[in-house]
């Protein structure tokens, strides 16, 4: 009987997919490496901020190849973040504490727009907006009011030592408007494509989801990814937000059916893209650097 089950269950995914529109599907493909482009120009002017000039091309490849890597390790973000700075460190001579201040900088700068979709992701559940908000308001206050400390706080929670120029690089980064907006806002607008292409998956699979609810997922699957314990959080991503999507009103095989063809783009051809770029550009010095360090 359980065999019997998971045979026709199995066959209603593969019924569902196979009508899905190819038209949506590409365009929710083209949302993910979009995303990676926006990653890699906020890299390039945080850099610039630094006093460090990194054609965008290989930053976009490092970032590629960064993504693989995270598919692979644990945590999400554990060994492609390292990969990048070796990335540029060994292809671009960029010393490797000026990599990790970016990229550092570059999670601060993030961090901000990510509170403001958990916050909203989680109004969902609330009616009350204030108590919601509160502590988003406050969290951003503290970081702006005491900047220093947080950037202290920050270094030493990704173990990062800095000589004392480089600590007040870092530091005078918060007075460049024009990275600040930039990172803000191409961090912002990532966001707004993960979204979308659960939009357009969603749209490929007939059904009309709002907005809430589509924001509600996309911040369960950010922290599923960054909280699982296996690489790439194989399986805890998966069934985690099969299980929300469910909760949320989705037909169960139309939840799976998501679920897998959201993986598909962000974990299969992210790897598979960023396996690519390691082996032919390069990738495969930084790699050893990395793991001769």
């Amino acid at each position: 009987m359980v065999f019997e089950n998971l045979v026709q269950s199995t066959e209603e995914y593969i019924g569902v997919l196979r009508h899905v529109p190819i038209h949506y599907l590409l365009l929710a493909i083209g949302t993910y490496y979009l995303s990676v482009f926006l990653f890699a120009l906020r890299w390039k002017y945080v850099l610039k901020g630094t006093g460090v000039d990194v054609p965008l091309a290989e930053l976009f490849k490092a970032n590629l190849a960064g993504l693989f890597v995270n598919n692979i390790t644990p945590m999400s973000r554990g060994g492609g973040e390292l990969l990048r700075m070796a990335w540029i460190s060994k292809l671009q001579g960029i010393p490797m504490r000026i990599s990790a201040v970016t990229v550092v900088y570059e999670r601060i700068l993030e961090s901000i727009p990510v509170m403001v979709m958990v916050a909203l992701g989680f109004l969902y559940f609330t009616t009350s907006e204030a108590f919601a908000l509160i502590p988003l308001v406050v969290g951003l206050a503290l970081i702006w009011l005491k900047w220093e400390k947080f950037i202290e706080l920050t270094l030493r929670l990704f173990r990062v030592n800095l000589s004392e120029e480089e600590r007040e690089r870092i530091v005078t980064l918060r007075k460049r408007g024009d990275v600040n907006l930039v990172g803000i806002g191409t961090s912002s607008l990532v966001w707004v494509l993960d979204v979308l292409r659960l939009k357009l998956i969603t749209l490929a699979l007939g059904l009309n989801v709002s907005l809430p609810v589509l924001v509600l997922a996309s911040v369960i699957n950010l922290i599923l990814g960054i909280a699982a314990f296996t690489p790439g959080g194989i399986g805890v991503v998966e069934g985690g937000l099969i299980g929300t999507l469910t909760y949320l009103g989705f037909p169960p095989a139309l939840a799976v059916s998501t679920v897998l063809l959201e993986r598909f783009i962000s974990y299969v051809l992210g790897s598979i893209s960023g396996l690519l770029v390691l082996l032919t550009s390069g990738g495969r010095e930084a790699w050893r650097a990395l793991k001769s360090r």
